[in-house]
């Protein structure tokens, strides 16, 4: 890989290379990423985990008018397939969208059939672009990365609304079973680390008015029961390639099996950068949860993430001009930022509470 003549170790269960962060393998050569998926994961009984998620919906269904609980639709396969099963199980949500500033026409056209086919309350969240376009531009030339703006926004104005709409229940189609269980050194979103990246551009009240709600404050609203995060594919089988058969007859929802945020314009970007810093890209720990799900063999899932890395790599001069058309950047300032790591932004108390929190989800 990379013109690399030196083979790197690799897991035997999973795809994960020894560059990922925090990596360890045992005397058969599997990773600990596998090792923890396993102890979470592999032994769920979906009969009761469908009971006890059936018993906390009831909890909040039809308890607040008109709607009872809050999704995140981004008009992938995920959301949208969270956002049927809600209505399925009886729910009534609101959902809600956060513009990026980088949404693709597939996702909005996604956002609006899912909308009208559930016949679902909608908001639509949007900062003004050249306000997100210079946090972007900043975060990628101060630590090699811009996802997390997006992600904190989109924690925040989840947050907003359902305080706005006094809503506690917040559902999501993601969970550590089919999502990439990254540590804090390949990816970190936390309000710390947001706050230590924009320091140089953006005063304290500035910074924790964008962020809008702290990792610390949402363990404790947790652990309170004062809102309440589900995570619906750690109560339900999850199989991507049953359920987008499904919104594409039900919702009219567009898109393929396997594909990778194919609602975002900046996508090619992210991956490109973490390939050019960490060796390998977000796609190979996503496919590598999948594995252990049993959704996709492990020749399969080289396959994909070989083609994936070959096609980032031959696009790379393409997606480079990308970078520095969109944040208005220098060739030499994308190739610095290609270099950079964020590893030095991250708070500590921050990867406490997200360890924490990490284990309560682990444990429905």
């Amino acid at each position: 890989m990379m013109g690399n003549t030196i083979e790197k170790q690799r897991c035997t269960t999973c795809i994960l290379t020894e560059d990922y962060p925090k990596i360890t393998f045992d005397e058969k050569g599997e990773c600990n990423y596998c090792r923890k998926w396993k102890k979470v994961w592999k032994d769920i009984d979906f009969s009761q985990q469908s009971i006890k998620l059936e018993g906390i919906l009831n909890k909040f269904k039809g308890k607040s008018k008109p709607y009872d609980c809050l999704l995140g639709l981004s008009g992938g396969k995920d959301s949208c397939y969270a956002a049927y099963v809600l209505k399925d199980m009886g729910m009534n949500p609101l959902a809600c969208t956060y513009d990026n500033g980088f949404m693709t026409d597939v996702a909005m056209s996604n956002i609006k059939n899912t909308v009208e086919s559930l016949s679902l309350g909608h908001v639509l969240i949007k900062h003004d672009r050249d306000y997100l376009l210079k946090l972007y531009k900043h975060f990628v030339m101060t630590s090699g990365e811009f996802c997390s703006v997006c992600n904190v926004g989109i924690r925040s104005a989840l947050y907003r609304v359902a305080k706005n709409f006094k809503l506690k229940l917040i559902v999501s189609g993601q969970s550590t079973r089919t999502e990439a269980n990254s540590p804090q050194e390949f990816f970190s979103c936390s309000s710390g680390y947001f706050c230590n990246v924009s320091k140089n551009l953006m005063d304290k009240k500035e910074a924790d008015s964008f962020v809008y709600v702290s990792q610390i404050k949402r363990a404790i609203d947790h652990v309170l029961g004062s809102s309440y995060y589900l995570q619906l594919p750690s109560f339900i089988p999850w199989r991507e390639e049953i359920f987008i058969e499904l919104i594409k007859d039900k919702l009219n929802w567009k898109g393929a099996f396997g594909e990778q945020h194919t609602d975002c314009q900046m996508s090619d970007a992210k991956e490109f950068l973490k390939l050019k810093q960490f060796h390998l890209t977000e796609l190979t720990a996503k496919v590598s949860s999948l594995i252990r799900d049993s959704q996709i063999n492990r020749k399969e899932a080289l396959e994909k993430t070989k083609q994936h890395i070959d096609y980032l790599l031959d696009k790379e001069d393409l997606i480079i001009e990308h970078i520095m058309s969109v944040l208005d950047m220098t060739r030499d300032e994308v190739k610095k930022s290609a270099r950079l790591s964020h590893t030095p932004f991250i708070a500590k108390s921050d990867m406490l509470l997200s360890d924490l929190k990490k284990s309560i989800r682990s444990q429905g």
